[in-house]
């Protein structure tokens, strides 16, 4: 839905990865990583979550860092990284080959989640881990106080990723997925950060973004996206938004 290589699409990225980066932090400490481990992150967007990973393994680990567009990955400067442009939908991984592997809302957009999730549990060492994030969106309309505007637009937008092909309700499927994948102590945790409008910017210019189409598809009209995008301009506006839940589930592969 979004052009990852445009600027604007790096704001928003980083606004994202602000919001979710300290969840996903403490689940892979979580995960024991540490000195040395070998770790793949697909997807990896604007390369924080690889940063933090490079951090952790040291010199004698190694991270791997895939994106079906590694602009942004390529400005990671670590001798431990390597990055690559990688269709995890279509393109091999290498059989038991990282510690740990991890992805944040990148399952969603795949049209064989199953295949992919096959993929990526092949990819671990026996023993190995793996951390999958993904939104139940359907929370994404819910506010306070009450504002129809707002749940309108808020609710078309879920409409239209679902319309594009995404799940907005894989995060709650997630668990039961792992589990019948045959993955171990599986263990998750569902987190949602409601925030003022004006303080999530990152979002405003989602809204920017995908206005037209809500507009054009029927769901909503111009007067109520414009309404929408002005309540992130304006800082005594006090509607607070609960946003997407993310849900994060770990699990590991039988030794």
């Amino acid at each position: 839905m979004f052009n990852t290589a445009d600027d604007g699409e790096h704001a928003r990225l980083l606004g994202q990865a602000q919001l979710w980066d300290r969840l996903t932090f403490r689940r892979l400490e979580g995960l024991g990583v540490g000195e040395g481990s070998r770790c793949l992150e697909v997807g990896g967007g604007t390369g924080t979550v690889v940063r933090w990973l490079a951090d952790r393994v040291g010199p004698t680990g190694g991270v791997v860092a895939t994106d079906l567009e590694p602009k942004w990955l390529r400005t990671v400067e670590a001798s431990n990284v390597e990055t690559f442009e990688h269709d995890i939908s279509t393109e091999p991984l290498s059989s038991e080959a990282y510690d740990v592997i991890n992805l944040r809302l990148v399952l969603m957009h795949q049209a064989d989640e199953q295949a992919v999730l096959r993929k990526l549990i092949d990819a671990l060492v026996p023993g190995g881990r793996l951390l999958v994030e993904e939104y139940d969106m359907r929370s994404l309309p819910v506010c306070h106080p009450p504002d129809d505007t707002w749940h309108t637009v808020a609710g078309a937008s879920v409409e239209l990723v679902n319309a594009a092909g995404a799940d907005v309700r894989l995060g709650v499927k997630l668990q039961g997925m792992l589990e019948g994948a045959g993955l171990l102590d599986v263990d998750a945790e569902a987190v949602a950060f409601p925030r003022r409008v004006p303080d999530i910017q990152a979002w405003r210019q989602q809204f920017v973004e995908v206005g037209p189409r809500l507009v054009q598809g029927g769901w909503v009209t111009a007067e109520q996206v414009d309404s929408v995008i002005a309540r992130f301009d304006d800082p005594n506006c006090d509607l607070v938004v609960y946003g997407p839940t993310l849900v994060s589930v770990t699990g590991r592969k039988p030794e």
